[in-house]
Formats: structure tokens, sequence, C-alpha cells
């Protein structure tokens, strides 16, 4: 069985591939063995639950030595791209994978939303209310058909997240030499630099879209079980990435 790739969040380069579920993931007869809609939504509740304990425990840890943030982060992208390449490559994996990942983006998440919080007390909780209302507007929009992972909504979708990674990449290597752009900054409160953030939300949130749209079809399709966990990962790593950019705009727009 193949199926394509839906979220390019994390698989941007993989919009004309096939992703190979391997010899044995063929469809399975048996319907308890069959991926299906509710099963990946109890998954990727289960890895929310992970990340908000994980949150609580970096919370904790930040408040009290502010210096972690750092190493917290590079931890959360170091994992983040080895679970990328181990899922991508062993999809059989990902039940195994994706709380692993769930745990260290949840340390991140909750070590950075501890240190904003020091500045703009309350932030954490908008930034988690407008994620929330973010996900559920885009599965509202999706289920209803406003709007539809059509093959022109990909490639559009897809081409803005690479163009993004690729910023993100140019950042990241940029800060080893010193350079530091200005609109990364939490604080930059200029209109480019909302502007920016302002772009960056809207094509994560669309990324859900995508993910939807993987859920859907690999249960309409008789995707293996192991296929939620998959399909919950790729779930995860977006709304992970939403909430970020809605964190760091309501900090630049707080800043002011």
């Amino acid at each position: 069985m193949n199926l394509k790739s839906s979220n390019p969040a994390m698989k941007a380069f993989e919009q004309n591939q096939n992703l190979s579920l391997g010899p044995t993931d063929q469809f399975v007869g048996d319907e308890s063995q069959r991926m299906t809609v509710n099963g990946t939504i109890n998954k990727t509740g289960i890895l929310v639950l992970i990340a908000i304990v994980a949150g609580a425990w970096g919370w904790g840890k930040v408040v009290t030595s502010p210096a972690l943030l750092m190493p917290f982060f590079w931890i959360s992208l170091v994992v983040s791209i080895g679970c990328f390449f181990a899922i991508r490559s062993r999809p059989l994996w990902a039940s195994t994978i994706a709380p692993v990942y769930a745990a260290v983006e949840g340390v991140f998440l909750g070590a950075l939303s501890g240190m904003l919080e020091q500045y703009y007390p309350g932030i954490a909780m908008q930034a988690a209310m407008a994620t929330m209302a973010t996900v559920i507007g885009m599965l509202i929009a999706f289920r209803t058909g406003i709007i539809r992972a059509t093959p022109l909504f990909r490639k559009v979708v897809v081409t803005a997240t690479m163009g993004i990674m690729i910023f993100y990449l140019i950042s990241i290597v940029a800060s080893f030499f010193g350079v530091h752009f200005s609109t990364n900054s939490f604080t930059n409160g200029s209109m480019m630099s909302i502007g920016i953030s302002i772009f960056i939300v809207i094509i994560a949130a669309l990324n859900l879209i995508l993910d939807f749209d993987f859920i859907e079809r690999g249960a309409a399709e008789g995707a293996p079980k192991h296929m939620e966990w998959y399909g919950a990962f790729g779930l995860m790593v977006t709304i992970v990435w939403l909430y970020i950019e809605i964190i760091r705009l309501i900090a630049k727009l707080r800043s002011n």
C-alpha cells in the first residue's frame, strides 16, 4: 500500500513521492487492524497529554534556571530531526517514536512558555487557547468542505512551507556566525516582523488541512493500524509548530 505524505511541516520535499509501507504492510482484512479516524484522534490526544505533562516539568526547570532554555531548544531540534528520519524509514516505529517526540517537544514548549510568561503574563494560556481554536476551526473547515486539500492547495502549502523551512535553516546556520535576524526575535514588534509571523501562522494552520486529509484517506483506504500513530505524529508536529509561531506572534504584539 502507498500513501502520499501530507505533512509538509516535516516532509516538504516528499511532495511528489510515495510513502512506502514495505512489503508486509498491505491492506488488512480484519477491520480491527485497520487505521481509523477515531483511533488516530485518540493517539493524538495521548501525545498532547504527554506534551502537557512534560511541558509542566520544562516550565518549572526554566523558571529556576533560565539558561536551560537554549539546551532544551537544541535537544528538541536534534530529536525532531532524528524522529523524522526514523519514522520516514520505518513507519512501524511511530508508536514508540511519537511519544518520545511529544515528551521532548513538550519540555521545550514548557520551557519557552515559562520564560515568556515572566515577561508577558498570561501569554501561555493565550497561545494555548489560540492554538486549540485554530485546530478546531481548521477541522470544521475541512469537514464542511470550506477548505479542500486539492492538488493546487497542496502545492501552494507545500511550496510555502518549504520556503519557511529554508528560512529557518538559514537563520540557524547564520546564528553560528553571530548573525541574528531581527524578524526572529520575540520582542521585535515591527510591522514587517509581525507580518512575517502572521504569514507563518497561516501556513502552519493550513498544514492542518493536509494532516486531516492524510488521516481521512488513510482510514478510507484501509491503512494498517500502526498508521494511526504515524498520522498522530504528523498532526502533532504541525500543532507544535503552530503553537510556537502563535506564541511568537503574541509576544511580538504585546512587546508594543
